[in-house]
């Protein structure tokens, strides 16, 4: 009976053995067997720089890499040209598992956008909409107005009905009390509304001056003084408008 007991405890005790040793065993084949191929046998490869490249190469180059493409997202940029690669995740020259997924931000180009009409809103109110629109405000100039009260805003740079590109830093400027005030900025203007600016803020007309350019006919070219310069009531401004290639 005690032998038979002895039997039983000693094929318990080989059982138990052999079923750790089985785990043990199923443990280590997970481990360099079974996840190394899960995560393709453990190897790494390098992220390629596929930044300012045409979409097709840059999915090229992710595929040869021995990775997977991600999301491909097209975003709005005015810098870099259309169907070029403008971010990527990860970022270049990353250390990553091979079949990891890289996600590109793909340009579309720059939207083109008209400057909305802000002249005569507060500063608060111009500010809103110009952002609202899809600019953004590159800084905000004192510009003496003889027909609007203090605090609105005369103008932005570039003007209000102009085409310009999506983000495009935009300048407002607004009206000031009597006194010292900034030069405005008048190239690029036509000449006639160059004038009106310069009437509106007290100051006189000089000398106008034409030069041939390719710019469009009547558009200032250079004044004096410079836009930025401190003037006063009644000082003098001068200008030089462009003219046709040939002609004075």
């Amino acid at each position: 009976m005690k032998q038979r007991r002895k039997k039983h405890r000693s094929h318990k005790a080989r059982t138990i053995v052999f079923a750790l040793l089985s785990i043990l065993l199923l443990i280590v084949a997970l481990n360099w067997i079974v996840m190394p191929l899960v995560v393709g046998r453990g190897r790494e490869t390098t992220v390629p720089d596929v930044l300012g490249i045409d979409r097709f190469s840059a999915e090229e180059s992710i595929i040869r890499a021995g990775l997977v493409l991600g999301e491909i997202r097209s975003v709005s940029n005015a810098t870099v040209p259309p169907d070029r690669v403008v971010a990527q995740h990860p970022e270049p020259q990353q250390r990553v598992k091979l079949g990891r997924r890289v996600h590109l931000d793909v340009s579309k180009g720059g939207s083109k956008l008209k400057v909305p009409h802000v002249q005569g809103l507060t500063l608060a109110r111009a500010t809103a909409l110009l952002t609202e629109s899809g600019l953004s405000i590159a800084g905000v100039e004192s510009l003496r107005s003889r027909s609007l009260p203090p605090g609105q805003v005369v103008s932005t740079r570039p003007p209000a009905g102009s085409e310009v590109d999506e983000g495009e830093r935009m300048t407002i400027q607004v009206s000031s009390r009597h006194g010292s005030f900034p030069m405005p900025g008048l190239l690029g203007m036509n000449v006639e509304a160059a004038r009106g600016i310069i009437a509106a803020q007290g100051l006189n007309i000089g000398e106008v001056k034409q030069a041939p350019s390719d710019e469009p006919a009547g558009s200032v070219l250079v004044q004096y003084p410079e836009e930025g310069m401190t003037v006063r009531d009644l000082d003098t401004v001068s200008l030089i408008v462009a003219v046709p290639a040939g002609r004075r």
